[in-house]
């Protein structure tokens, strides 16, 4: 049997549109004309006696939550998902829940990329009872590092190695199945493949939620498509190294919705930290794998089913356990931006926990949270502070054009009226030499002219914000009662304003 709820629409004009959905779905239609026009006939002119409301999305919708075939919990209305097009349930099951967990949960205890992995499938399906938004997780790690076998143990959990995408895709494309993954956790693979100048604005997409706006022949714009889920996503480099390579710089934006985790658990073993009963990594990966395909998706659809029953309690009960984790994990000192990601570690850590109170993933209690956290602390490592991405992103765009520029379009302040020092060309302002008891330069202090400061040092940002960052970190000198410049009398130029930037922008470079 067969069950689509086809859109009204489909019906006006000829209808082949709905007579070819319904001959993809098994249904015998005569090609004689007289047989199209009955069809459409017989349809239209039926007046069932039972009502049903259609949505246009698959996941929650109220305290129910609806898939392409079915509605999991008890709603006051009957609900149907209604599409277009025949919608496959992605949610395929083979083998029990007890051989799930046993045969693939179970080598996930001590290998926190694993637990993490698997407790993210979990966590894209209480992504709006926790009152949170989207976002997602990028495995960042060598080839063979067992990045690919973590995805497919987090995709056994809703169905077989098929559940998991891959980056390949237009971003138009990705909209449609972001859309049929809403309310779960979209997995994808291999962000290499995907264009390095559509991969920010498609992470950008997939975390806000929302397809592009386009406009129908009448100019009028048409329904985008929305969607919540959380994603997770591997590949041998980062989003800021793949926009990078066809020189377009990431977004501190960017960057936190999806966010880089190193894939190297540590233990020279890749992502795995812990064999069990294995040999060697690599007998563990091929292990999982073949596990994976054997038994799947019955972990997806009893929690699905878990968390359904308590839908009245469940908001509270995350809530709660969000709360407690940010306390436990984030340091005081923390940024805005900081918090907004451990929120984001700190679900997947909670839905793990309510996967093993129900009795699914059969881990300790406590697993998935220190497995959260521990990737969470990794995150923080490799970021490598705890203050805004924009804040670090102004002060290597400073330090990287002094870099670059020191010798060459700096006039050393010393020799300004040497007829035998090198010329500047373009120059950007000067330098002046602090030297040690030996006379050897010790450091440079750099004065900015304010132009070339305002359109080359500043280029991307808000000027002011990168004053700001520049004084608050202790970086620049300015006069007493002015808030960034000074007034010092240049050689050549005399008095005029600049930008005093100190030699300390470069002892925290490694911060």
């Amino acid at each position: 049997h067969r069950t689509w709820a086809a859109p009204a629409k489909m019906l006006a004009g000829d209808g082949a549109e709905f007579r070819g959905v319904l001959l993809s779905l098994g249904l015998r239609i005569s090609p004689a004309t007289r047989a199209r026009q009955l069809l459409a006939t017989y349809v239209q002119t039926r007046q069932p006696e039972a009502l049903a409301r259609c949505v246009e999305r698959v996941g929650w919708h109220g305290r129910v939550y609806v898939l392409p075939d079915e509605v999991i919990g008890q709603a006051s209305e009957r609900l149907i998902f209604q599409a277009e097009v025949a919608t496959e349930n992605t949610l395929r099951q083979r083998g029990t829940l007890a051989q799930w967990r046993d045969r693939v949960a179970s080598y996930a205890v001590g290998n926190s990329r694993l637990t993490f992995a698997i407790s993210s499938a979990f966590a894209g399906m209480v992504l709006r009872p926790a009152g949170e938004g989207g976002g997602g997780f990028h495995l960042v790690g060598a080839s063979s590092s067992g990045k690919s076998t973590a995805l497919r143990v987090a995709a056994s959990v809703y169905g077989p190695a098929s559940y998991a995408q891959n980056w390949r895709s237009t971003s138009n494309a990705i909209e449609g199945t972001a859309a049929a993954h809403c309310d779960r956790t979209l997995i994808l693979d291999e962000i290499a493949q995907i264009d390095a100048r559509e991969v920010g604005e498609a992470g950008y997409m997939l975390a806000n939620g929302q397809g592009k706006a386009r406009a129908s022949r009448t100019g009028q714009p048409r329904p985008r498509l929305q969607w919540l889920l959380m994603l997770l996503s591997a590949g041998e480099v980062g989003i800021a190294q793949h926009m990078a390579s066809v020189n377009k710089t990431a977004r501190a934006g960017q960057e936190l919705r999806l966010v880089d985790l190193p894939a190297d658990a540590g233990a020279s073993m890749g992502v795995f930290e812990r064999l069990h009963d294995k040999d060697s990594p690599q007998v563990l990966a091929q292990y999982l794998g073949k596990a994976a395909d054997a038994y799947h998706g019955t972990a997806g659809r009893a929690f699905l089913e878990h968390i359904v029953s308590r839908a009245d309690t469940l908001r509270d009960h995350l809530r709660r356990a969000l709360d407690r984790l940010i306390l436990e994990w984030v340091p005081e000192a923390a940024g805005g931006q900081v918090h907004r990601v451990a929120r984001r570690f700190a679900v997947v850590g909670a839905a793990g926990e309510l996967a093993t109170a129900a009795g699914l993933s059969g881990w300790p209690e406590g697993e998935a949270e220190r497995a959260a956290r521990r990737c969470f602390q990794d995150w923080l490592a490799t970021r490598g502070g705890l203050g805004n991405s924009e804040d670090r992103q102004m002060l290597a765009q400073v330090r990287r054009f002094l870099e670059l520029h020191g010798e060459g379009r700096f006039t050393d302040w010393n020799r300004a009226d040497d007829d035998h020092a090198p010329r500047t060309l373009s120059r950007a302002g000067f330098r002046k030499a602090a030297k040690d008891a030996t006379g050897d330069v010790e450091h440079w202090t750099y004065y900015v002219l304010p132009e070339t400061f305002k359109a080359e040092v500043c280029a991307g940002f808000d000027v002011k914000a990168v004053l700001r960052v520049l004084r608050d970190a202790e970086h620049l000198a300015p006069d007493k009662g002015r808030p960034f410049d000074c007034r010092p009398r240049l050689p050549g130029l005399g008095k005029a304003t600049v930008y005093c930037i100190k030699p300390s922008i470069f002892e925290d470079a490694d911060d």
